[in-house]
């Protein structure tokens, strides 16, 4: 087989497969909240035939993309002399405008996100100290469960998100040259931290059921796809596990978008929406490269006990 059909049949396997599997969990999803839960209580029905079958597509997409990704090689190719095996070049690729494409979207996506969060933490903020000043004056006055502060952060960490992408999205455009993608992916990241935090707040109130664990489990994803991400500029590279993550995130971020669509809340979407692309980015250039791992001529093979950039096989 010609190695660039190879390598395009790659990318789209493993991105059919991610977005079938989104699709299906949204449908899924759907399904679930229109028939799953008590109308007045909000409560789960248990046994709920969509409960059910969402758990299980849910599962079956984890273990498949689990073997899919053990079956990929990891490019056991023999390096020659001189060269040293660079897995964050696999995203310095000018002659391929997809992966930057993708994850730049997914930067003004990420973007979008901040007014919407500031304005309501604004809201919330103000609202606490009305509250506050009238609980001052009489006991009775319950005081809000949020004063604003961490809607208010989230919106700061979507503005670190899209920094973190814009970079990554322009390494992309530069072949052969080492960017600042390791440093870039962690702002991402970060920012999914201080949003899992926010969301958690958001339902802390109640017990954290079907209602919330698609978000819970989307954010989870995309933070540890971010890390891994950043993992690839040094010596933490594990690529297979990026694909595993990758997939996951796109399948849950899917599932997530039909629960922040049914709420109402704008900005879960655009940041679902952001990590959503920027996982499919993975997807589109990551497979075909673990056949051929990249290097870089010139660059030292490290001896053992010292720092390496290069994948560890026997690891994975």
């Amino acid at each position: 087989m010609n190695p660039i059909n190879k390598s395009v049949s790659g990318r789209f396997s493993w991105l059919l497969f991610a977005l079938a599997a989104a699709f299906v969990s949204a449908a899924l999803r759907r399904w679930q909240l229109g028939s799953a839960f008590e109308r007045d209580t909000g409560l789960p029905i248990r046994g709920a035939q969509a409960s059910v079958i969402l758990t299980c597509v849910l599962v079956m997409a984890a273990a498949w993309f689990m073997i899919l990704a053990v079956q990929q090689s990891l490019g056991k190719h023999p390096v020659e002399p001189g060269q040293a095996r660079r897995w964050d070049l696999v995203f310095l690729d000018a002659g391929d405008p997809v992966y930057p494409i993708l994850v730049v979207l997914a930067a003004f996506l990420a973007l979008a996100a901040a007014p919407f969060l500031l304005r309501t933490g604004i809201g919330q903020w103000l609202a606490y100290r009305e509250l506050a000043a009238a609980h001052a004056k009489d006991a009775s006055v319950q005081l809000p469960s949020s004063n604003g502060a961490l809607t208010i952060a989230t919106a700061v960490g979507s503005l670190l998100s899209f920094l973190g992408l814009l970079q990554m999205g322009r390494d992309g455009l530069h072949a052969g040259r080492r960017g600042k993608g390791g440093f870039s992916a962690t702002l991402p990241g970060i920012a999914g931290c201080i949003w899992l935090m926010e969301s958690f707040r958001g339902h802390a109130a109640n017990p954290v059921q079907w209602d919330y664990a698609p978000l819970l489990l989307a954010i989870v994803c995309g933070m540890v796809l971010y890390m891994d991400f950043a993992g690839m500029s040094t010596s933490a590279s594990r690529p297979r596990r990026l694909l595993w993550v990758a997939a996951m995130t796109l399948v849950m971020s899917g599932a997530a978008l039909v629960s922040a669509l049914a709420e109402g809340s704008v900005a879960d979407v655009l940041l679902l929406l952001a990590q959503g692309l920027t996982a499919a980015a993975v997807l589109w250039r990551l497979p075909p490269k673990l056949e051929h791992p990249p290097t870089m001529k010139g660059t030292p093979i490290p001896q053992s006990g010292e720092a390496s950039i290069q994948e560890d096989t026997t690891d994975e």
